[in-house]
């Protein structure tokens, strides 16, 4: 069902230093001060190409100087193409709620199309973003960072890719700071390649993380001939892969009047019967902890007001909150804390007002601060969504409310780059 191809990539060169120093997030997740940080770290840190997110009208000079800085690295040897096409596979070790853990990806060039038969997306997207990132790719006429998309590994011939990989050196070993490490093999092998080929045709993918840019790159490659620009750079995870991840992202309410805010209120008390929680709210972890276990079996999510104790949430009136999904009321998009909670409680409550006044936050640590020190005023705590259930809603055509999910670790940006011109492998 996707066309997922070895291509060639661009690599940084020993010159460059220690590939800790040198890759960095992806740009919607830098701000100004760890951009600084980064830069300190090295002058050819990724950051200087893959840009922060930007919050205003594009800056032509600021996406130039990155153009500029890329071909600069290409000239001087900094950057350099690999001799021929390669899948390459990305091992990232890191900490889970005191676990460590490990997940694969298998990353290479997709060739684009239209989201919704091959390629599932699961969220809608917002017009700044996908401005921000079409400028820089029409100024540097390259993927700086990967998509992450999901899929199911049919009949196990990725994993034999994988291994067949890492039994060679990596070519890239980055142990950063926060202790993560990310570690990079070359998958030159033909046998190989031409089943994990094989494999993709037979399989959907479902994007993760990277919507923007994803939408960026069709709206790119329908406006130039290259036949590298119909493709563009992504990292394939299997759903199986142990060390996949899908964490919450809370619901913050700030600024609202009181006549909204009881409005809100009152939505909770109609449709949740409420348990107060005898646990302090001077802390994240058990209250996710709780939201994450009464959710195991369907919807539940943790109440936090300044000045009252906890309180989990569950279901009391199931009939409105069972209304028909948009592709049919076999598909269980209810039991998603965040399309119910939008499409139950906050939508109806504040109308036009939802994205003023909601506030998505993936940290729960930055959810309690916010309503302890009154920025906020009522935080909702929600559990991640499972990978079978979004599995299920995301494959029968569902969109989610934006900021639903989110994929952690990230996929780190300078590893590879995807040049968008020439031909493609």
């Amino acid at each position: 069902m996707v066309d997922f191809r070895p291509f060639h990539a661009l690599r940084y060169t020993e010159r460059a230093g220690s590939a800790a120093d040198l890759i960095c997030p992806p740009y919607d997740i830098i701000n100004a001060e760890a951009e600084r940080e980064l830069l300190a770290r090295s002058p050819y840190n990724f950051v200087r190409l893959e840009l922060t997110e930007a919050t205003d009208a594009p800056d032509p000079s600021r996406y130039a100087a990155a153009a500029d800085a890329y071909r600069a690295w290409v000239a001087e040897g900094v950057l350099a193409p690999d001799s021929e096409p390669a899948y390459y596979v990305l091992r990232q070790r890191f900490q889970l709620a005191g676990e460590r853990l490990e997940r694969y990806a298998v990353l290479g060039a997709l060739r684009l199309e239209p989201l919704g038969a091959g390629v599932l997306p699961h969220e809608d997207t917002g017009a700044q973003a996908k401005r921000d990132r079409l400028s820089l790719m029409e100024a540097a006429a390259a993927n700086f960072s990967p998509i992450m998309l999901l899929y199911r590994d049919q009949g196990r011939r990725m994993a034999a890719l994988r291994a067949r990989a890492m039994a060679h050196p990596p070519v890239a070993d980055a142990h950063m700071p926060d202790g993560q490490q990310h570690t990079l093999w070359r998958a030159t092998d033909e046998q190989a390649s031409a089943e994990a080929l094989l494999a993709m045709t037979a399989s959907h993918a479902y994007v993760a993380d990277g919507h923007h840019r994803y939408e960026t790159a069709l709206a790119y490659a329908a406006a130039h001939s290259d036949p590298a620009a119909q493709f563009m750079l992504v990292a394939m995870i299997d759903f199986d892969d142990p060390g996949l991840a899908i964490l919450p992202y809370h619901r913050v309410l700030r600024g609202l009047d009181h006549a909204a805010l009881e409005r809100v209120r009152e939505r909770l008390r109609a449709l949740f019967s409420t348990q107060t929680i005898g646990v302090a709210a001077d802390g994240a972890a058990p209250l996710e902890e709780l939201a994450a276990q009464a959710g195991a079996e369907g919807l539940a999510f943790v109440a936090v007001e300044r000045g009252a104790p906890p309180r989990l949430l569950m279901p009391a009136g199931l009939a409105a909150l069972r209304a028909p999904a948009p592709q049919g009321t076999s598909v269980p998009v209810w039991d998603v804390e965040a399309w119910a909670l939008q499409e139950a409680v906050l939508g109806p409550a504040l109308g036009d007002g939802y994205a003023e006044h909601v506030t998505a936050v993936h940290d729960g640590e930055t959810a309690l601060r916010m309503v302890a020190s009154g920025e906020g005023q009522l935080a909702l705590l929600i559990k991640g969504v499972p990978t079978d259930l979004f599995e299920t809603v995301v494959g029968a055509g569902v969109r989610l409310p934006r900021k639903s999910t989110y994929f952690w670790p990230k996929l780190p940006s300078g590893l590879l780059v995807h040049a968008l011109e020439g031909e493609e492998a």
